[in-house]
């Protein structure tokens, strides 16, 4: 059985979508141990202290602990402890590739921003920065570029600090490493570490995803390059993925709870996505800590949100029992022909993209704000494309080739998407992201995404560098999700009355959202038989995108697409 997986949310260059490949494993051997309500910390660690075990990971805020056994007596002697509840396995998770409201006085969005063109690409919008654009963002700006009393919590590979765009808006006092390293290293042995892959243990960010989310959300006003969408708020980075490797269930939750438990952070934004299955016990007891960890985040007032996903899946908004517990608001994969990902061409089957029944984290977990993504536009087409396809040349704003759509989806916002709104392999010369097709964000030039020679040519343009500092253009809903926590960020700078609600922070994204879309795109069909787009045999993938039946608004936007403008108000 295939362990769950939790991915970057975002596409790099024109490789193939990411999907639910299977896990690699735990190979460190670290359990999560879970306690009784009244149990306190210091009872919690004498606990794992007397089985036998060492505590890496502080989870006690949650009633747990990430542990890893030394005793070959570690299991018999919790299941005499009564305060322990559950322990399990934990799951290695993988990545694929002011004071006042007042706008400072004479603010201009920096020179790449409204940049009408980059080496002679245009795109509809007209602008470079185009999902600011389609979000109302400017208009927003007329009243607040962001208050730096708001902070907002990257929980991902790490931030690029001394970025020139992120100088100053990364807050040191907030967040840091949550990877364990050194209580790995004393206990397995630095060549252990590596061997199993852990080769990014330092500060910062060494694959260039938490760079670029940072900032989209924040990056600074400073008149070089472009900005963020609020760029007058604070980032707190939590490094909870290892480049090139991901992280276990107990980082990202070390550093959620620890961000939740800050009284500085406002927002958190998760661009990662995987997916759980409920008929394993380990999965389900793993997904209850998700649920327990976003619920303390909402009760200490804090708003989450997370990525769709980019299988391009159907995630129904469901009531389900898990355990002894019955959860309502749950995001689970259809259990339909929709629950069937995309995978790329050449693919001997689709067994390992079933994702039918499966449960999405973080962004379906009850209390996660789920963000699907829409592209620019359908902005040509190659001639061969089916003529229902090029009917819809021009259109803007469509739910992404790649997004996950259904009940569960509560906002959309801009994750971009190639020109031909298809991948790569379908669209053949032309579908680029460069340009504004893609969305704009800052990377780590000596990181995974940059390092990587496909990636930072000219036409996909995942990575270039400007006066020695890294940009791209990426696709996903890593790239929607802080979009849309961009613009909560600048909503809790105008409307101080919805700091520390996140409920009614949401109602607010909701109400304000826009609904004069239509959207073309259709759910994946996997039982198709017709070639790609382009004309050439496809066994599997997006050449199976239905051209005749498209997503419902309310499944491909849920309440509808952000608008910062609206949201702030007057």
């Amino acid at each position: 059985m295939k362990r769950p997986t939790l991915l970057l949310a975002a596409l790099v260059a024109a490789l193939a979508l990411t999907g639910s490949s299977s896990a690699a494993g735990n190979p460190f051997g670290l359990t999560v141990v879970r306690f009784s309500a009244q149990t306190t910390p210091a009872q919690m660690r004498a606990a794992v202290a007397s089985a036998g075990g060492v505590v890496v990971s502080d989870l006690s805020e949650i009633g747990a602990l990430g542990v890893v056994p030394r005793s070959t007596g570690f299991a018999a002697r919790l299941n005499a402890n009564r305060a322990v509840t559950a322990y399990f396995q934990d799951s290695m998770l993988t990545t694929q590739r002011g004071a006042d409201d007042r706008v400072p006085e004479g603010f201009a969005a920096d020179p790449w921003h409204d940049l009408s063109s980059f080496f002679g690409v245009t795109n509809p919008e007209g602008i470079l920065q185009w999902d600011d654009g389609r979000m109302n963002v400017p208009a927003a700006w007329k009243r607040t570029t962001g208050d730096d009393s708001i902070a907002v919590a990257v929980l991902d590979t790490g931030v690029e600090a001394n970025h020139r765009e992120l100088r100053g808006v990364v807050d040191p006092s907030l967040g840091g490493n949550f990877i364990p390293c050194d209580d790995l290293k004393a206990l397995f042995g630095l060549g252990y570490i590596d061997r199993a892959g852990l080769r990014d243990c330092r500060d910062g960010d060494f694959e260039g995803h938490g760079t670029w989310v940072a900032s989209r959300i924040a990056g600074a006003s400073n008149g070089f390059a472009s900005n963020g969408v609020a760029p007058g708020v604070r980032i707190g980075s939590y490094k909870v993925l290892a480049a090139g490797l991901g992280g276990l269930s107990t980082w990202i939750l070390s550093g959620l709870i620890d961000a939740c438990s800050s009284r500085d952070i406002d927002v958190v934004n998760m661009s990662i996505e995987g997916y759980m299955s409920p008929d394993q016990p380990f999965d389900v007891e793993d997904y209850l800590l998700f649920t327990d960890a976003v619920a303390y985040c909402r009760a200490k007032g804090v708003a989450v949100f997370a990525a769709a996903g980019n299988e391009h899946v159907r995630v129904d908004r469901v009531n389900l029992r898990l355990g002894s517990r019955n959860l309502q608001g749950v995001g689970r994969v259809t259990l339909g022909a929709e629950g069937i990902a995309t995978a790329s061409p050449g693919s001997e089957s689709l067994d390992d993209y079933d994702l039918r029944g499966w449960l999405s984290v973080p962004g379906g977990v009850p209390g996660v704000t789920m963000v699907s993504a829409t592209a620019n536009a359908i902005g040509a087409a190659p001639a061969n494309v089916p003529l229902r396809w090029r009917d819809h040349v021009g259109a803007r704003d469509q739910l992404a080739y790649y997004s996950n759509y259904g009940s569960r989806v509560d906002l959309a916002a801009p994750g971009g998407a190639r020109r031909f709104q298809i991948p790569g392999y379908d669209g053949g010369d032309g579908d680029i992201l460069y340009g504004g097709w893609g969305s704009l964000g800052a990377l780590s030039e000596k990181g995974l995404i940059c390092s990587d020679p496909f990636a930072s040519s000219l036409f996909n343009s995942a990575c270039f560098t400007t006066s020695g500092q890294a940009f791209g253009w990426l696709q996903g809903t890593s790239m929607s999700s802080p979009n849309a926590a961009g613009v909560a960020a600048l909503v809790l700078s105008a409307r101080r009355d919805l700091r520390g609600r996140p409920e009614a922070l949401e109602r607010r994204l909701e109400a304000s959202a826009r609904h004069n879309l239509t959207n073309f795109m259709g759910p994946n069909d996997a039982g198709s038989t017709a070639a790609a787009l382009n004309g050439t045999p496809c066994d599997t993938g997006y050449c199976h995108v239905s051209q005749s039946q498209p997503i419902a608004f309310a499944d491909a936007y849920g309440a509808g697409l952000v608008d910062a403008g609206a949201a702030v108000g007057r």
